[in-house]
């Protein structure tokens, strides 16, 4: 546990030690940008204080309070600080900074609280304060902006409660709004309404332990502490009568307290069946701790309150509001959980990330029933299933990700296709990707994002799950995938004209074939990265999954354990048995319209290309299988090895046989382009001609690497690899293979490999080649 010890001699007394668990604490410099208000611009919020005192019976729904914001500048001169906060409740003469008991000048217009500091403070770094008393009615309803609002227990007697998800933290108390500033702890005072004759009246509800809790005539003041960075959205109280239920749950050792408290005047099975949902969910958090990392607040508390107005849940940090009506849907309580992981561990870092917390959230709505079908006895593929719908048809028009001319307010946001589609959109985005990576690599990728030092207790954008996905998959670029998937919308279609094909390969395997792709009506997406999940069955209940990974000219690669290379549109998979039957997408995993394939004799199989230099021309070889089928082929020239052209069209030889020549043009990519009489397109694999004064030397593509090592081969045509040698640096043999392979890149798997530095000796047609490379 780290300590910050306040010291400066003009701070307002007496000097506050300030706590903040040990990591968690960030240095303002790490700090990317301001709020969408532009407020606090020139500070880093360190810790807040916030005294309020809420009484629910009064005849308005008044709140009262001091918020004190010690900050740290990140700029010099600083003689101004801009806080966010309601004008339109707030604006009164109770509203009073002061700055070391100096009352300053203060402006509040268009939600935002402008300080004047009667002093500048000029070096940039100073850890300083303030405090904001004030007192008002904060707004009532308004579309989807929630707030300060209040309603009635079983009894008929008033409770307050908040919800400030996207804007309304500001709607009642003054904060720096803005996921990527978040205090590195809070300390939660309220004072409320208490009976002198003991009976319980009012309780609090509140982020983090309550750590106090003293009576002083008719009013008890309840004290709260979280010593975890919270956004200011994530900021929740509630006041009302709650009878009270105590449990805990163990996290990898840890003995977590989980608290429930439920709104009083309720019937006895109210309380009942809501306890034995909550009860549920303890099983769902051991489960999720071990897929994701332990619970992420596990050295405070977990649990459930009672009576949020506006929503069926919310996910104040440490302990989530539950509205009346959705106290026993395990998917509601489910996915306000998995909020914990995503949305408050990590949080968004604008708005127009909120898919990366509210699609995780609603997936976990289908995982968990997935990780304890005995507990929810719900079918996950149906669940996802209305999700595939619902991004197909109601928000097929948006992508995941929000663009700021639709994120200015909440109703932009929640009243529009978008407040449907971070959901279901972002879910089935979560779907795919753990399709696509199987599930070993996608949840080591998860853990790798949450526990990120840059991003874990912070704030993340898209790009940041995206690094971590391509991380455990080699640096295997997913910037297609999440360019169809989180910025654009619609979705791709594998029907009639635009098929998968597949064809038995003897007793042993199967090959597909990617005839093509449609799209949805209104995309804006010019071919999707597909993940194309495919049942295969034989006799004597064989059966598996085999994950296609479309991405039109670049070919089909073959995923669900990591991803393999590949560029052929006909992938072929040895399966061990002879496939009988295949059903396309049968678990509803992908966001792609397709229909189960009738088995077809795939049209064609590239056994061989090659292109050679002869003497001032390029001469390109290629030979196909059932070439009886081919319409056309042409050979396609590049200089950087990804943008293609027509160079030449190859003429038919003998028994599938395909030639050309051309002048050479200095270091050029080949690549055969077939068309066959459907229409279908495949293209062969890449092969590169050197400038004559170039070497055929190799080159790595990953260094240091984890599991495979990805090796570039200058091939000029000539240049074959006859096998390779791993050794120590001893000169002790660790791996060794003695395979041909003929090609642009070669891959290792060196995941069996010890830590630290080795040796690649390379054995091919122009004489060894010895490279170094660190295994992580």
């Amino acid at each position: 546990m780290k300590v910050f010890i306040l010291a400066l001699s003009f701070l307002v007394a007496p000097v506050m030690v300030l706590q903040a668990q040990d990591g968690y604490y960030h240095d303002f410099d790490s700090k990317r940008t301001t709020g969408k208000s532009g407020t606090g611009d020139n500070i880093d919020v360190n810790y807040y204080r916030c005294d309020w005192t809420i009484d629910p019976r009064t005849t308005s729904k008044t709140i009262t309070g001091t918020v004190t914001t010690y900050f740290t500048t990140t700029t010099t001169n600083v003689n101004t600080i801009k806080i966010d906060l309601n004008s339109g409740s707030f604006n009164n003469s109770s509203l009073v900074v002061k700055y070391h008991g100096t009352t300053c000048t203060r402006s509040l217009s268009s939600n935002i609280l402008t300080i004047t500091l009667p002093v500048t403070i000029a070096t940039k770094g100073t850890l300083d304060s303030l405090s904001i008393s004030y007192s008002g009615n904060p707004p009532n309803v308004s579309g989807a902006a929630q707030g300060y609002q209040r309603g009635k227990d079983g009894n008929n007697i008033n409770y307050v409660n908040t919800l400030s998800e996207s804007y309304e933290d500001r709607d009642w108390w003054p904060c720096k709004a803005d996921m990527q500033d978040k205090p590195d702890s809070m300390d939660l005072i309220v004072k409320v309404p208490w009976a002198s004759s003991g009976t319980d009246t009012f309780w609090v509800a509140a982020n983090g332990k309550m750590i106090d809790s003293t009576i002083s005539g008719g009013w008890r003041t309840f004290h709260f502490k979280t010593k975890y960075p919270t956004a200011s959205y994530l900021v929740g109280i509630s006041v009302a009568r709650f009878n009270r239920y105590y449990r805990t749950v163990n996290i990898n050792g840890t003995t977590v307290p989980v608290v429930y408290n439920l709104l009083a005047g309720k019937s006895s099975s109210y309380y009942t069946n809501a306890v034995n949902a909550m009860d549920k969910i303890n099983q769902v958090i051991v489960k999720f701790s071990e897929k994701f990392g332990d619970y992420p607040f596990k050295d405070e508390k977990h649990g459930f309150y009672d009576g949020l107005l506006g929503a069926g849940g919310m996910e104040h940090q440490t302990f989530s509001a539950i509205a009346p009506s959705a106290l026993t849907s395990l998917g509601t309580l489910t996915h306000e959980l998995m909020h914990q992981w995503f949305g408050d561990k990590v949080t968004f870092s604008t708005w127009n990330d909120l898919w990366l917390a509210e699609g995780f959230a609603r997936y976990s709505e289908a995982l968990g029933p997935e990780l304890l079908p005995a507990v929810f006895g719900s079918n996950p593929s149906s669940i996802r299933l209305g999700w595939k719908n619902s991004s197909k048809n109601s928000y097929s028009s948006v992508g995941a990700w929000i663009p700021n001319s639709s994120m200015g307010n909440s109703d932009a946001i929640w009243n529009t296709a978008y407040g449907g589609a971070v959901y279901d959109r972002g879910a089935m985005v979560v779907s795919m990707l753990r399709t696509l990576l199987g599930d070993d690599k996608f949840f080591e990728a998860c853990r790798n994002y949450l526990n990120d030092p840059l991003l874990a207790y912070g704030s993340a954008k898209t790009s940041d799950l995206q690094r971590h996905m391509e991380a455990v998959i080699g640096g295997f670029s997913l910037q297609e995938f999440f360019d169809s998937y989180v910025t654009g919308n619609g979705y791709p279609i594998y029907t009639n004209s635009n098929s998968i094909q597949w064809q038995a390969i003897g007793s042993t395997g199967i090959r597909f074939g990617v005839v093509g792709q449609g799209r949805s009506a209104g995309s804006n997406v010019s071919y999707y990265a597909s993940v194309l999940p495919i049942r295969v069955q034989g006799a004597g209940g064989k059966d598996t999954l085999i994950v296609l990974y479309d991405r039109g000219t670049q070919g089909v690669s073959i995923g669900g354990h990591g991803i393999e290379y590949g560029n052929s549109p006909t992938p072929e998979i040895y399966l061990g048995w002879k496939p009988t039957s295949v059903t396309f997408d049968p678990y509803n995993m992908s966001l792609v319209d397709g229909s189960v394939m009738a088995g077809t004799v795939m049209a064609t199989h590239i056994t061989e290309f090659n292109v050679t230099r002869q003497n001032d021309k390029d001469v390109a070889t290629l030979k196909i299988e059932d070439y009886n089928n081919v319409k056309n082929v042409s050979l396609e020239s590049s200089k950087d090895g990804n943008n293609f052209i027509f160079s030449a069209a190859m003429q038919s030889g003998a028994n599938g046989t395909y030639t050309t020549s051309l002048l050479s043009s200095g270091s050029t990519y080949y690549r055969a382009k077939v068309v066959m009489q459907g229409g279908e397109i495949i293209y062969s694999d890449i092969r590169h001609i050197l400038r004559n004064e170039e070497s055929a030397k190799a080159s790595l593509l990953n260094n240091p690497v984890k599991n495979t090592l990805r090796i570039k081969l200058a091939s000029n045509g000539r240049n074959s690899v006859h096998g390779y040698t791993i050794m120590d640096m001893s000169g002790k043999t660790l791996q060794r293979s003695g395979a041909k392979f003929s090609g642009d890149l070669l891959e290792v798997n060196v995941e069996s490999l010890p830590r630290g530095t080795h040796v690649l000796q390379i054995q091919c047609d122009t004489g060894n080649q010895t490279i170094q490379f660190i295994k992580e």
